[in-house]
């Protein structure tokens, strides 16, 4: 009984032993394919969100409290401070517009829209997108808020002419959101219209083809979820908010009548080309109708924000809107983003 006690006894303790190397084994297979840091950074989005939220309530609760500017944020940052989510471990932006908060100890990374501010706009980040077997990769920040972060492409992708039978009616209502992602700052909102005055307005057909047929630049397979769609050129709206923030004069101040938007005598005379804004050698469109006639479609370019026929040869540079938080590290002279879905 004994030698049985003890032959069983040998084969418990293999066991053991073959349980632990196979367990072994496991974590570092599952270490070297990733999966636990994949799942440390589901933890982490996961925070993040619930953070996200608790801030949003905070920044509701604050601003209507009718609470403004650093007033507004000394506010929302102390309230969450109370709640245990400090900048020691968080990026906390708090804006008159909303609040967005990130972990900077996130596996995720930091959210881009975190790491810049107005000083950043024009520098490079390295966002890529193929269309049509044509890769673009060469992209600037344009403009960010709390929300989202605007990319432009640097330079125009050629020229195009806009009349393909887009019109503001075939224009879905997913279609028709995103254009709204892209009219940020205090402008006036321009109805877009198919008829004025009796007359079709070819000024908004031209902004609709703009918006329909340049969604391709999202490039949501490598970006997934991080990028919220592109337009195929900048929104006067977008274009002021970004020239006004980098302090750059004159201030573009826009105005709106039946067919479109004006924008004040003393930009259009004053402005100076930039390159990211104004570039010198070309013009590009804009998607906006302008309000000078039924068939002119704003555009920008040469040292003036001017307006041209719709079915003209302008150019055209796409315009890609991202989430503020896409995960983002700073690189040298650029922003490199970790692509996770």
């Amino acid at each position: 009984m004994q030698k049985k006690q003890g032959i069983s006894l040998i084969v418990l303790v293999i066991t053991i032993i073959v349980m632990i190397i196979l367990a072994a084994s496991v974590v570092i297979t599952l270490s070297n394919t990733g999966v636990i840091d994949r799942a440390s950074q589901a933890v982490d989005l996961t925070n993040e969100s619930q953070v996200q939220d608790l801030a949003a309530l905070t920044w509701a609760d604050a601003y209507m409290d009718n609470l403004r500017g650093q007033n507004l944020i000394d506010e929302v940052t102390t309230k969450l401070a109370e709640q245990g989510v400090t900048t020691d471990d968080w990026n906390i932006t708090v804006t008159d517009t909303g609040v967005s908060v990130t972990n900077k100890n996130s596996a995720s990374g930091t959210g881009l829209g975190s790491l810049i501010t107005a000083d950043n706009y024009g520098d490079t980040v390295d966002y890529t997108v193929t269309v049509n077997g044509t890769t673009y990769d060469d992209w600037q920040i344009y403009y960010h808020n709390s929300d989202y972060v605007y990319l432009i492409a640097a330079e125009s992708i050629g020229g195009t002419t806009l009349d393909n039978g887009t019109t503001v009616a075939s224009l879905t209502t997913d279609e028709l959101a995103l254009y709204e992602k892209f009219r940020v700052g205090d402008a006036d909102k321009y109805t877009l219209v198919d008829t004025v005055s009796g007359n079709t307005a070819y000024n908004s057909k031209a902004v609709a083809q703009l918006i329909k047929d340049y969604a391709n630049f999202a490039n949501t397979e490598a970006y997934g979820t991080n990028v919220v769609g592109a337009i195929g050129g900048p929104t006067i709206e977008l274009l002021a908010a970004g020239w006004n923030a980098t302090g750059k004069t004159p201030t573009m101040a826009l105005t709106t009548d039946t067919y479109g938007y004006k924008i004040n005598n003393a930009t259009y005379v004053s402005i100076t080309s930039d390159g990211l804004y104004v570039p010198s050698n070309y013009y590009y469109w804009l998607a906006s109708p302008s309000a000078n006639y039924y068939d002119i479609v704003l555009d920008v370019g040469s040292g003036r924000v001017g307006s041209g026929s719709y079915d003209g040869s302008g150019d055209v540079r796409p315009v890609v809107c991202l989430k503020s938080s896409i995960p983002a590290t700073v690189g040298t002279g650029d922003y490199d983003f970790s692509l996770t879905k």
